[in-house]
């Protein structure tokens, strides 16, 4: 595929998370620009695309550099020290990339021929049941917050089965085919351009639509293909979930990078000392740097043990996704406990706009509150497999 200019040649993993490091300065000095655009930035998406950065876990035949999980993850980790909306889409931009790896060679093929830097978009919540056509499905309604609608090339939109409605249907289309309302104002994670995507009557061919978690028990039809262990066997919805926590760890960090500053210069009239001197900050500066560094320590290690799982080639069992995904929400708490309480500490000047702690703290509350790292599903689970129950709930 045409787009970016880094070749699928064998790339380190230094050399890669390298990449996305000296990206850092840049994506900071374009933060709140991102925000008043409500958007990726044309020229902060031709940074990243040109560096590899959203085709890290992409199969090579599609154009990516076909590595694995803990490579993209700590890459998404620094440019979340940059830009956390930039982060949110190159975490689930790179995440949702590989998965069109899954497809059949036809859907692929498809893709492949549309030329582009792929950028592909997932809704997997199924908001409507799809219609059954000769050959296909059809697919009329919206979908409410498909992060990156604006740069994406396809999409790829859930429904239920007409035939089985709790089967989900996962399709395939082109950026092309959806209509796009401009209705993305939030709190936080403000640059990410989640819009709502409309369809009216769209067929999709049976070669794009794929049930991920038959694919998953039964066979990835994309493996045909494709060679590596992410297109031919991964709990998708457990990788999501690092997927998700990965830009926390990064917004943690940024957030002590700030605060850190912030010490070394506040101090007025009315202070009893200039505040790097207050052992109550020093104390929170500590233990906030221990504390990110254990969770980025635990992201990559749970990554690692995932990816070495696979190349052993197990089946990653019910009770590996529940402490896989509980550890995933543990992380996201301890981010978001650490940066609230940061800011909390650094004073009205963190209150004014453009402020860096101020944007990771909203960015960071608006991640936390994504469906699939709501913590109430994730210890039930996680304490229902200590009593030798069976979990419940979605993504398990």
């Amino acid at each position: 595929m045409e787009g970016s200019t880094m070749s699928a040649k064998e790339l380190s993993h230094e050399e890669v998370v390298g990449r996305a490091t000296d990206l850092v300065p840049f994506l900071r000095e374009k933060a709140a620009e991102t925000e008043q655009n409500r958007s990726m930035l044309p020229e902060v998406f031709d940074r990243l695309n040109n560096q590899g950065l959203f085709g890290i876990t992409l199969a090579p035949g599609l154009g990516g550099l076909g590595m694995g999980l803990p490579t993209h993850l700590e890459a998404v980790m620094e440019t979340a020290r940059g830009c956390g909306s930039t982060a949110w889409l190159h975490s689930l931009i790179g995440n949702q990339n590989y998965l069109v790896g899954w497809y059949p060679p036809a859907a692929q093929e498809e893709v492949r021929a549309a030329g582009g830097s792929l950028f592909t978009c997932l809704v997997m919540g199924a908001t409507i049941t799809a219609d059954r056509a000769n050959g296909g499905v059809r697919l009329t309604g919206s979908w409410p917050y498909v992060s990156g609608v604006d740069q994406a090339n396809w999409l790829m939109l859930s429904a239920h089965d007409p035939d089985e409605p709790k089967r989900n249907l996962t399709c395939l289309v082109p950026k092309s085919a959806v209509s796009v309302t401009d209705d993305w104002y939030c709190l936080g994670m403000k640059g990410t351009g989640s819009k709502t995507v409309s369809l009216d009557d769209e067929f999709v061919p049976d070669h794009r639509v794929l049930c991920f978690r038959e694919a998953e028990q039964n066979g990835i039809p994309g493996s045909a293909v494709n060679d590596g262990l992410l297109y031919k066997t991964s709990p998708n919805s457990t990788v999501f979930s690092f997927v998700v926590a990965s830009p926390a760890v990064g917004l943690a960090a940024a957030a002590i990078e700030d605060y850190r500053g912030r010490l070394k210069s506040r101090t007025n009239a009315r202070m009893p000392s200039a505040q790097s001197e207050w052992a109550s900050s020093q104390e929170r500066l500590g233990r906030a740097q221990t504390q990110c560094a254990i969770a980025k320590a635990t992201v990559l290690d749970c990554a690692h043990a995932l990816m070495e799982q696979l190349e052993q080639g197990q089946r990653i069992s019910v009770e590996y996704r529940v402490r896989y995904r509980m550890k995933m929400v543990e992380i996201v708490r301890l981010c978001s406990e650490l940066v609230y309480d940061l800011f909390c500490d650094a004073g009205t000047g963190v209150m004014m706009e453009g402020n860096e702690l101020q944007r990771a703290f909203r960015d960071i509350h608006v991640l936390r509150s994504h469906f699939v790292i709501l913590p109430e599903f994730a210890a039930v689970n996680a304490g229902r497999i200590q009593l030798d129950l069976d979990p419940t709930g979605p993504f398990v």
